[in-house]
């Protein structure tokens, strides 16, 4: 089992898939639920707001919203479509921009079909590295 010093608080602790240690993903999750609880009750709430009352960094919630676990109301002004700037709720895009990066991203790959290499496998395509020696 590997050990790492946890990015958070830098205590030693033994990792299996977190950068964090299990009592900062702890303290995490129960800012996150304080965050959550607060936007329930005051939903035109902004970033700034919710920082200043439930101590969560703006970088933090701005995190969570664009991971999709927060979604602010309408309007707030607060998040931004990554492909055009227009104001959105959650996430990195607008609609029109997710579909458009989706398409983007489908024909990448559709280009890319008849490229092969080792073993007849596409360029795209996920295989096992061979460890025997």
């Amino acid at each position: 089992m590997e050990m790492a010093n946890c990015l958070r608080c830098r205590k030693l602790f033994p990792r299996i898939n977190e950068p964090i240690c299990d009592d900062c993903k702890k303290r995490e999750e129960d800012l996150f639920l304080a965050v959550k609880e607060f936007l329930r009750e005051n939903p035109k709430s902004t970033i700034l707001k919710i920082s200043e009352v439930t101590g969560a960094s703006h970088k933090r919630i701005t995190q969570w919203l664009r991971e999709g676990r927060l979604e602010l109301s309408s309007g707030s002004g607060d998040l931004q479509c990554r492909g055009c700037g227009k104001d959105i709720t959650s996430g990195n895009y607008c609609d029109p921009c997710f579909i458009q990066v989706n398409q983007d991203i489908d024909s990448m790959f559709s280009n890319n079909k008849d490229a092969k290499i080792h073993g007849g496998l596409s360029a795209g395509a996920m295989r096992t590295r061979n460890t025997r020696q």
